[in-house]
């Protein structure tokens, strides 16, 4: 039919535009000439005419989601509206590629792609991209005074800044994905995992943002000034990307070896979480490194608690997190975790190595928040002992949580 011979023309045109977009990044003339005239052109011209033909026939309209799918059971509409889509999709990419490239913004190829299969969500990513290159200008053009809040979140790192804002602006769409979508995966909604892990990475990258200039100026440029910022960022977003993918597959990401594939999946995952937890650390040591070389002093009581967090977190949520993914779920052996705590998920009856993990986890915050309150109380000494002795506490807080699910006890049993 004539229909099929447009519906496969329209197609083939838009591939080789979308092809020439993503293989002649440098070549614009050629690619934006084709992708952003010629292409659009082809299919506007064909939308006309199916419009032409088949408008007056058909029912339905606009007015409810009820006359759209009315209007759009016409063949001849709805291979009009799949043009209109190719059509719109194909400009907006060429303006992106047109943009990246006087904006000098690298990469481009994943916002490309994703306008390609899912429209407005690559246009998004790419306004993302573009607003961090502003921040990180932003940032690098603070100057040196280091009063003022604006000033001091100027002075934080600006990828991680950017990738920190980039999860919060995230969790809007998921929250929406969360509240229209009534699957559920064991008894949970699909969608809640990937809120948890945005809510979870935006506090990560935030955290080691905020504290990156406590390793001085000069480490960014070192090779492990680098690794944390990239490899944080990297395996955060790889790992947020299969968890989302699966939440929309309705399939489980975790504990899934149900294929060989899936199974090497959930392997990679549990590489990357510990490529993750070593950033801390990482940092950690910049900071002790750049204190030893300005000065002889002890360190301060607020670097000394950012110091005990990031390592604390490094070993505590990387040491629960290693056996927790060793298991065969989240309550051990025992098959399900019955009653749990609301919004978390932890279980009331069971242990549950979840647990010692989130608390290992976050005294990446925990601890400096602590350390923040002492130090303005206290003097020097006093707040230094008091720093050391609270992480002691909470190390071993931690200890027991993780004790209490080797036992298969709830931590706490409300």
């Amino acid at each position: 039919m004539l229909s099929d011979l447009v519906f496969s023309a329209a197609n083939t045109a838009a591939l080789l535009a979308w092809i020439l977009l993503l293989f002649l990044p440098r070549w614009c003339g050629l690619a934006q000439l084709t992708a952003q005239t010629l292409v659009p052109l082809f299919l506007a011209m064909t939308y006309v005419g199916l419009l032409m033909a088949g408008w007056s026939r058909s029912e339905g309209g606009f007015g409810s989601l009820d006359e759209v799918a009315a209007l759009f059971g016409q063949k001849n509409l709805l291979l009009a509206g799949w043009l209109h889509y190719l059509a719109f999709d194909l400009f907006v990419g060429a303006w992106i590629a047109r943009k990246a490239e006087r904006e000098n913004i690298r990469p481009v190829a994943p916002a490309l792609v994703l306008t390609f299969l899912f429209g407005p969500a690559g246009y998004l990513l790419f306004q993302a991209q573009r607003a961090a290159a502003k921040l990180r200008a932003w940032c690098e053009s603070a100057p040196g005074s280091p009063r003022g809040l604006w000033n001091k979140i100027r002075a934080w790192e600006p990828s991680l800044l950017a990738g920190g804002l980039g999860m919060v602006a995230l969790l809007l769409p998921t929250f929406v994905a969360y509240g229209m979508d009534d699957r559920l995966l064991e008894g949970i909604p699909v969608w809640l995992k990937p809120l948890k892990f945005e809510a979870s990475l935006a506090a990560f990258f935030l955290t080691l943002s905020a504290f990156y200039p406590l390793a001085g100026p000069t480490f960014r440029q070192t090779r492990k000034g680098r690794l944390v910022v990239w490899v944080a960022l990297v395996a955060g977003t790889l790992e947020l990307f299969y968890i989302a993918l699966q939440a929309g597959r309705g399939i489980a990401s975790h504990y899934n070896m149900s294929t060989p594939l899936y199974g090497a999946l959930y392997a990679a995952m549990g590489l990357g979480a510990l490529l993750l937890v070593f950033c801390p650390q990482l940092l950690a040591s910049g900071i002790l490194n750049h204190h030893r070389t300005q000065k002889r002093t002890p360190l301060e009581p607020w670097a000394l608690s950012v110091v005990l967090g990031l390592s604390l977190s490094c070993f505590l949520g990387g040491v629960a997190g290693v056996v927790l993914s060793a298991q065969p779920g989240h309550f051990g052996h025992a098959a399900s975790g019955g009653a749990t705590v609301p919004g978390l998920g932890w279980s009331r009856v069971v242990g549950d190595f979840r647990v010692a993990h989130f608390l290992g986890l976050h005294a990446l915050q925990m601890i400096p928040i602590a350390g923040f309150v002492v130090a303005r109380w206290l003097g020097f000494q006093g707040a230094r002992r008091a720093i050391w002795v609270g992480s002691g506490f909470y190390a071993m807080w931690v200890l027991l949580a993780f004790v209490q699910a080797v036992r298969g006890r709830p931590f706490w049993a409300l």
